[in-house]
This record gives C-alpha cells, structure tokens and sequence, in this order.
C-alpha cells in the first residue's frame, strides 16, 4: 500500500488488511481489567509464527517482540493508550491498532438514577450534560454501552466510547481518579430506567438481557455498584421476600462477570418526595421550572414541593430494609450515603447537584473498595 494511501487509511479509522485480526480482536478504546497481580491479560490469537510488541501513546516499547503466552494472551501493567503490533513468520508487520489500556473496569447497574449517569439530554430523569465547573474526565477512560438495535453495532452488542459530557459518569470517573491515582477506568452502563429487581434479574427481559451483555463484555470486572435502585419496586409494591430473591440472581450475574473476590457495593435506594407544584400546578411545573428542583419561584413561595405518599414512604423503607437484610447475606458492600442527595421536580429523580452528590458518595465507597490494602 502506498504511504498516502495507509496514512488515510490510519485517519479514518479503517485499519488495512493487514491489520485483520488484530484490529478485530481488541475494539477501540476497550479498557481490560488488572487481575490481583497487578496484570492485565489481554486475548490474542496465538501460534508459533506469531510475535506481538506493545507501544504506549509515545511510542515507547512497553512490551517487546515476544509471541503470546500459552493461553493465548499477553500480560500487560496498568497503563495506556497502549497500542498492538504483531508480526508473523515471513516477517510481515502491521501497523499499530485500535487503542486499549489496562486498568480498572466498574459495572453500574439499576434503573433510571444509574442510567442517568451515562446520558446528557434528559434532565427530567437526572440526566445532565457536565458543565464548565466539573472536572474532565481522567485522560484514559471510557465508557462500555450497550449498543444493540444500532446499525454500528458489532457482534457483542456493545460498544466502548470516550466519556464525553454526561455529567454522571464524568463526575464519578473524575472523583476516582483522585482517589486512586492516574490508573485507567472505566464504567460499564449495566443498567435500565424504570428496571424492577425483577426485570434486571429475568435473563428473558431486556433490562436482563443488557445486565448480562455488559458484564460478559466488561469481564473480567473489578467492581461492581448497585446504584439506588428500587423506586420501581416502590411503586409496584414488591413484596420484600421477592425483592430479595430477585437481587441474589443479580449478585449471581455480576460476580460471575467479576475477578476472583470482585467488591460489589450497594447504594440503598435514595428518598423519594412529592412533586414540584407551581402555583398549585404539577404539570405546569414540569413545563416551566427548571428541572434541577424549581430555582427562584420556589425561592419566592410560588412553587412548592407536595407532600409524599405515606403509603409509597412506607414501601420505599420496605424496599431498603430488604436492600439491607440482603447485603449483609451476600456480602455487599456499602455504595455510598445517598440520603442527603437532591431531587428534581418529580421527587424522584436526581437534580444536577443531586447527580453530583450522588457520584461523590459511589466514587468514594468504590475508591475504598479498590484501594490495595495497606
């Protein structure tokens, strides 16, 4: 191939030929989760004809000409923008390929609170857009979607992608990285809104379905969060026995997609208010007000939060008392306090800084979780 040619090639991001396998065997941007060595094992083809070098994002030589292991990888540190070359026994090399990196992989899971924190355009169920006051994201990281029903969607159903300005996940990738120091991480969206306990732990639904698609593409994971989840079930008035039962086949389904003695965290299901009214009206507080909680007519005694429901407080403190008898019988972690985070207009859903309290509180309990004991 010409150099021209190769070089446009390279740009658009249509990697030749003689790229094949490799290209297709790592996606762009996929972050691969460090084992408890300290290593991450990265899937190969393997053979006696087949050499592989790794180059960081200098092209320094990180890993020389050297063929796969016996398994069928290679063993990197954490680390990246790695890139992959590979050299066969006539002596042929490709170019560089996608890019990848070695570092820590977190499953999210729940309904519309976890799956706020990977969109930006619907503020109305806590999805916020970042904005000029919060921290970018590190500069390895990724996010893991489930892309399935897209044209652009490859054999897995998911899709690895830069963070971008999805307020959630910025904000809690932001808030590890100073934590834990300059490792690569990454977030696998393994939620659903609107998701019951029950609709995440049927391998038949599509709340399920995505759980489990997520997390065999994200495995090995090194953590694992339950973020808030339970209003659905609040709403239904799932009984708490069955609450319980259905989130031990999420556990199941996590822990299988996790490293040896992966942590997974529970945030208890945050409160629940009444909604925003203006001047007494529910629906023209939504067409009006600002979707962060009200702002100045609120401040001004035009708008006003109603009441809550006794009976759905009642079953929202059924609902996490059964979160709580269950993390204690299968060993889940604490995922944050989320009692003090902010609600938006419907007494549900997050407000903007309720998004961000509630990224702090996760970011906190995960760090501590994934911190090397001392």
């Amino acid at each position: 191939m010409r150099p021209a040619a190769l070089l446009l090639a390279l740009l658009l991001g249509d990697l030749v030929p003689a790229v094949g396998a490799v290209a297709q065997s790592i996606p762009d941007r996929r972050i691969f989760a460090l084992g408890p060595d300290g290593m991450a094992a990265i899937p190969l083809p393997a053979g006696a004809d087949l050499a592989y070098r790794v180059l960081d994002q200098a092209g320094r030589v990180v890993r020389d000409w050297a063929p796969a292991g016996p398994g069928g990888e290679i063993r990197l540190p954490a680390g990246g923008w790695y890139r992959l070359e590979r050299r066969d026994g006539s002596g042929a090399m490709t170019v560089p390929g996608p890019r990848f990196a070695a570092g820590l992989v977190i499953l999210v899971t729940g309904q519309s609170q976890a799956d706020g924190f990977f969109f930006a355009t619907a503020p109305e169920r806590g999805a916020f857009p970042a904005g000029p006051e919060d921290p970018p994201a590190p500069p390895v990281s990724a996010l893991l979607l489930d892309c399935r029903g897209r044209e652009d969607c490859g054999p897995e159903g998911t899709v690895w992608v830069p963070v971008g300005e999805v307020l959630g996940a910025r904000l809690l990738l932001a808030e590890l990285a100073r934590r834990l120091g300059p490792v690569p991480l990454a977030l696998g969206a393994a939620s659903w809104g609107g998701a019951s306990i029950r609709d995440l732990a049927d391998v038949a639904a599509p709340a399920g379905q995505r759980l489990r698609r997520v997390a065999a593409a994200a495995a090995p994971a090194s953590a694992a969060i339950l973020l808030a989840h339970g209003t659905t079930d609040t709403f239904r008035g799932t009984p708490p026995d069955a609450y319980q039962a259905d989130l031990a086949i999420v556990v199941r389904a996590l822990r299988a997609a996790g490293r040896p003695g992966m942590p997974l965290l529970q945030a208890l299901l945050s409160p629940l208010d009444g909604p925003v009214r203006l001047l007494g009206s529910r629906r023209l507080a939504t067409r009006l007000l600002s979707p962060d909680g009200g702002g100045w007519p609120m401040r001004w005694g035009l708008a006003w939060r109603s009441a809550a429901d006794p009976e759905a407080l009642r079953r929202a403190a059924a609902i996490r008392e059964a979160q709580a008898v269950a993390a204690r019988a299968l060993g889940l972690r604490p995922g944050g306090r989320m009692g003090g985070v902010a609600l938006g207009l419907d007494g549900v859903h997050w407000s903007r800084d309720g998004v961000r309290e509630a990224a702090r509180q996760a970011a906190a309990a995960l760090a501590e979780a994934l911190r090397p004991p001392r």
